[in-house]
């Protein structure tokens, strides 16, 4: 019976979130974090550090939509992929500490299954609007008053993801369901069209070539940021930020990309020897998962360092300083979070007046 009242509490919050019977809520500036794995579960750390850092607002990446390759009929094209498993063996969800917030469901769409439903985008939003609401019911996520669609669409495609933007805000208020539409943006999206939702995030990471051999840092760089930066005062959309806070390797063989790895021990003298910088060569083959690592090949270890965070909030601090928004870290993984001091957390999540 320890849980039961505030289970009700949270029950009937769900039913309502779920079921249309509350209005939308503004979407306020809050801190907040993405989750980005394949399965969502909080531990007590994770807990602690939502607490310390008053963390409101959490994005919780759902499924991807894939394109299904062989398929014939219009509504079978696309497939999710990659969906979520909600785990919370410790009831923590029905926790007061934890009850008040707000979940962000994220599909990130494939420019390749957004081409495959080219001209049935209607069908495609409907697909993912009911398969979001009925995650959200069957998993009981609590405070859901926004969808999110992660996309990194072209030119080329523009028009096929704002045809898909405009029917899952349509397919919301079919179902009654009061949620806002959010979209990421990319930094190259900011010279273009805004998408017809409610609200985005700026996406600042991955800011370079990951795929260049001759990139010192993919993940963010004040120099591959600010040029883009000249359209963001102008842009027609309440912009929140987000951040990197993670770390990855990339492997690159004769100069092309091979693919990302995490969690070699580049300093072992015995497998690598340092080229310089952020770059090793491997000295044997070398297995890994599922691949093999091969003798001469290079591997570039990237962070995202506080110090070229802090840079890059800077810059975009003054272009939106008369716009009060979130600050979002990417992602809610404490193996690379805590590599920051809490001082440096805050800093990052700060709203710069």
């Amino acid at each position: 019976m320890k849980y039961l009242i505030p289970f009700m509490t949270i029950l009937s919050m769900i039913v309502a979130s779920c079921s249309g019977t509350l209005p939308p809520q503004v979407h306020e500036g809050v801190n907040s974090v993405y989750y980005w794995k394949t399965v969502f579960h909080l531990d007590s750390a994770d807990i602690a550090f939502i607490k310390k850092h008053d963390i409101g607002r959490i994005y919780l990446r759902m499924f991807d939509v894939s394109e299904a390759t062989y398929a014939t009929a219009i509504d079978e094209k696309t497939v999710p992929n990659a969906s979520v498993r909600i785990d919370y063996p410790d009831n923590y969800l029905l926790e007061d500490s934890l009850s008040d917030k707000e979940f962000v469901p994220v599909v990130y769409v494939t420019l390749n299954a957004l081409k495959a439903m080219k001209g049935h985008e209607g069908v495609l939003a409907r697909n993912i609007v009911t398969r979001v609401r009925n995650m959200c019911e069957y998993n009981s996520i609590p405070n859901v008053n926004e969808l999110q669609l992660d996309c990194d669409w072209t030119q080329s495609t523009e028009k096929s993801y704002f045809a898909l933007c405009d029917s899952v805000k349509h397919g919301i208020a079919y179902l009654q369901l009061p949620w806002r539409l959010s979209s990421t943006i990319r930094l190259h999206q900011l010279s273009g069209n805004v998408p017809p939702v409610d609200n985005g995030v700026l996406m600042v990471y991955n800011t370079g070539s990951f795929n260049d051999p001759d990139v010192a840092n993919s993940i963010i760089a004040t120099k591959d940021v600010e040029p883009y930066l000249k359209h963001l005062s102008d842009y027609q959309l309440n912009l929140d930020v987000a951040y990197p806070a993670y770390s990855w390797q990339l492997l690159f063989r004769k100069r092309k990309f091979i693919g990302l790895m995490n969690g070699l021990n580049l300093t072992d003298t015995t497998q690598f020897t340092p080229r310089g910088g952020n770059v090793y060569v491997a000295k044997r083959n070398i297995p890994y998962n599922d691949r093999l690592i091969l003798k001469g090949d290079m591997v570039r270890q990237e962070t995202s360092e506080f110090e070229d965070i802090s840079k890059v909030k800077r810059m975009i601090d003054t272009k939106l300083s008369n716009r009060d928004h979130s600050n979002i870290l990417y992602h809610l993984d404490l193996k690379n979070l805590s590599k920051y001091s809490d001082n440096e957390i805050n800093e990052i999540f700060q709203f710069a007046e």
